[in-house]
């Protein structure tokens, strides 16, 4: 199983990456590997394998996200990303049991209920790339779809790979409703989270609202 970060720019600091591993490493088995891919790791810990962004093709924020699916990313098995602006609430990998690692996995935006997000056309979608599970080789297409055809209009025209896998075409699968809380639309929740994701808040002083055991 491979646990993977991805951080670039200067948003985030090799810091946040340390504590989202701390909080993942008290659940995660032995033979769980973390790595972090990353045009910078100064400080980050030791024990996370550093996987580095290369500088061309020059892809910004969350795009680098989108390599991971590359045939050149040189990580085999079950994968498991996670975005810094994450909080563990409790154990994560729980949900694994009800994954199809064949398929790609990701977040069910339920808090997004108005019936706009059901017209086939809209721009915005109902999935969120803060978690993601698949197998290594597996959606190879995503990333050759994206640096093969018309590359610069996608990053004029997606804000985030969400929208790309979803107007592109490309299949996927969704977790438990439950797995996640958003802290930005979900203030109040009669759930038990395993995740709690940002989305563009400060989460740096929204964090200690969550005790880690």
């Amino acid at each position: 199983m491979n646990i993977i970060f991805v951080k670039w720019g200067s948003k985030y600091s090799s810091d946040n990456v340390n504590e989202l591993y701390k909080q993942l490493k008290v659940h995660a088995s032995d033979d769980y590997t973390f790595s972090c891919y990353t045009d910078d790791p100064y400080g980050i810990d030791d024990n996370i394998n550093i996987i580095h962004i290369p500088k061309s093709p020059t892809l910004k924020v969350w795009w680098n996200k989108l390599r991971m699916f590359s045939s050149e990313f040189p990580v085999s098995g079950k994968c498991m990303f996670f975005d810094i602006d994450s909080v563990i609430n409790s154990n994560p990998f729980d949900v694994l049991n009800e994954v199809d690692f064949d398929k790609l996995t990701l977040i069910n935006c339920h808090w997004k209920s108005h019936d706009r997000y059901n017209i086939r056309h809209n721009y915005d979608v109902k999935i969120n790339s803060s978690v993601i599970t698949w197998t290594a080789g597996n959606h190879i297409d995503m990333w050759d779809h994206f640096y093969n055809n018309n590359r610069d209009y996608f990053l004029r025209k997606y804000v985030g790979i969400d929208r790309f896998i979803v107007h592109e075409s490309f299949e996927y699968e969704t977790f438990p409703v439950e797995f996640i809380q958003s802290y930005k639309y979900q203030k109040e929740i009669d759930y038990d989270p395993c995740v709690i994701t940002y989305e563009e808040v400060d989460f740096n002083e929204c964090r200690d609202i969550v005790s880690i055991t």
